[in-house]
């Protein structure tokens, strides 16, 4: 958090920053989420170039199961694609965590993850009845991104 704050106020010593795009947004939200402690790194290089967001809301005080439920899987998961990152919201929406998947093309996004669930490796058991919302988006990353 630290980094961030020193990193914002050099920014707003920038002339260009903020950009000058004030009357193109109509909405804007910001989260922190915090990666599970078990989930790898992404490292930078080509992995997408879509990405699936998926984002849940959950109810209050059920991130630990969650988690639990979630640690012994991701290994047999992310052995099918790699994962860009899964985590719980720290700051914005309270009850909320996120993960993020990269693939090549969306009909490999849909085989990986019916290869996913017919083997048994993914989504990991439980958690129905803790389940608030869901939320699904597919992204492509801007050409400046480290994750392509």
């Amino acid at each position: 958090m630290e980094e961030r704050s020193r990193i914002r106020a050099a920014a707003a010593k920038d002339a260009n920053w903020p950009p000058k795009i004030r009357e193109f947004i109509t909405r804007m939200s910001s989260e922190i989420v915090v990666p599970f402690p078990f989930a790898p790194t992404a490292k930078p290089g080509k992995h997408g170039p879509f990405y699936e967001f998926r984002y849940y809301e959950i109810k209050a005080g059920t991130l630990p199961d969650l988690m639990n439920r979630w640690e012994p899987k991701l290994p047999g998961r992310v052995g099918l694609s790699p994962l860009a990152l899964a985590g719980n919201v720290e700051f914005g929406t309270a009850n909320r965590f996120v993960h993020i998947w990269p693939y090549p093309s969306l009909d490999g996004r849909m085989a990986t993850r019916d290869k996913a669930r017919a083997d048994g490796l993914w989504p990991p058991p439980g958690g129905a009845g803790t389940l608030i919302t869901q939320a699904t988006k597919i992204c492509m990353p801007s050409v400046f991104s480290p994750l392509q």
